[in-house]
Order: structure tokens, then sequence, then C-alpha cells
């Protein structure tokens, strides 16, 4: 499965034991590629290197984040096996650190139906696969069960991105969605899980990708949660719709 038609990129945060962070670095920079840079406290991460930074929304003090160039299918698999062998070694990870995927087409000019990513990785069980570790990766699901929309609003505005699926959005493209659900407790130690959630990540987004092509499970799933909406007030429901689109 090449995928040649997306690009991939992840971000791990976690704990470096300050002992050892000098070989973090080094084994950082000896699984790169020729052309490839670590790149060290950037104020915002270089895109075609690897980066290797402070993360200040981590709970404790000294919480780092290492970032991996924008990448294949094939390359982000060797990454996410590499580098969590390299932080099982070299550090630990807690319910505040977490480990993002971000997705995107190739083609920008290509639309993704946020709202049906949303609902399909929702049917599919993996938005609370990892539990529910912190108030940076809040299940996008619980808007209206759990979270006030209104407050929910407020703390996205205040901490920035906080939802465990997000849209991206640059130069108003809107082919790129970023997934937090995993992380947590040694979720270095879980690689296979990681890699196999990340395949239906991919089969989920591929079928998010606007077209003309008909998904009858999605119009069941879409039709159900219509009516979990319709049975919201008209205000709360305006509101909701606003905050995921």
């Amino acid at each position: 499965m090449p995928y040649n038609h997306l690009k991939f990129g992840c971000e791990f945060e976690f704990y470096p034991n300050e002992m050892l962070e000098d070989e973090i670095v080094d084994a950082l920079e000896n699984i790169l590629k020729e052309e490839i840079e670590l790149k060290q406290n950037l104020e915002s991460n270089d895109d075609k290197n690897m980066n290797y930074k402070n993360e200040l929304s981590l709970s404790a003090m000294g919480g780092k984040e290492i970032t991996t160039p924008i990448c294949t299918y094939e390359d982000l698999k060797i990454y996410i096996s590499k580098i969590a062998k390299i932080i099982d070694q070299n550090g630990s990870t807690n319910e505040s650190t977490g480990f993002h995927i971000h997705i995107s087409t190739i083609d920008e000019n290509i639309e993704v139906d946020f709202y049906k990513f949303m609902l399909l990785c929702n049917e599919a069980l993996l938005l609370n696969n990892w539990g529910n570790r912190n108030a940076f990766c809040l299940n996008v699901m619980d808007v209206l069960t759990v979270l006030d929309v209104e407050e929910a609003k407020k703390l996205k505005n205040k901490k920035g991105r906080v939802w465990n699926l997000e849209k991206r959005r640059e130069n108003s493209k809107t082919n790129h969605i970023e997934i937090r659900t995993i992380g947590g407790t040694n979720y270095q130690q879980k690689v296979e899980k990681i890699l196999s959630e990340l395949d239906t990540f991919i089969e989920i987004f591929n079928r998010s990708i606007k077209s003309q092509n008909k998904d009858k499970l999605y119009m069941s799933i879409l039709q159900k949660h219509m009516k979990i909406l319709e049975s919201a007030s008209k205000q709360r429901r305006e509101k909701f719709l606003q905050l995921i689109s």
C-alpha cells in the first residue's frame, strides 16, 4: 500500500533522561537519511527535516518533542519504530505525553470532509483506544454529550488545538488532518498497535476525500448523528456545526 497520493508526519512527546540526552540526539541523527538534518530548538518546525525541541504543553518540566520530516508512508513506519525505541531506551512517557499523526494529500487542492472523517473514526472505535489523557486531546465526539459547546470553544481558543482530531488549515486548504488520539504512559512500547491504527486512519482518510462516490456506511452513520443533533436546541446545534467546520 504505497499511498503515493499522500504525505505524512508525526510528533512524539516524552521526557528524556537528562543524563542521556546527548545519546538521544546522537541516536536520532543516526537514523536520518543523508539529505535530512536534525534541527534543535527552532521556534517553528522545519518540515523538511527532523526537529527536536522543548514541549511546553507537557505537565512537568523537561518535556521534549521529536517531529519527523514530511515523508512517505514507508518512511513514516520506519521513523515510528526507530524513534519509539530511542525514547524507550533513553526516556519515559506518562498520561500527559501524546503521539500525533499528520496525514495530507500531496495535491493541496483536494478537499477532505472532516465531518465524515470524524464520524467514521468514531464508528471504527478509534477515538478512545488510548483513554482520556488530558485537556489537549478532548474527544471531538463528546462535544454534545459531555462538554458545553460554548466552554469548549473558549477552551479551544485559549489553549489552541485541544481536540483528538483536528482539521489543519494552511492557506485556506482543507487537505490536512492531525490525529491526536494516541499517547499516554508507555505509548512508545506499543508500536504494533500504533501501526495498526495508522493503517485504519489512512483508509478512513481516503474514504473522506471529497468525491462524487456515494458511501452508504457513512450516509447511515450521518443520519444517526443528525438525529442526535436534531434533539439538541437549534442554538446549540448551530454552535456545534460551527465548531467542527
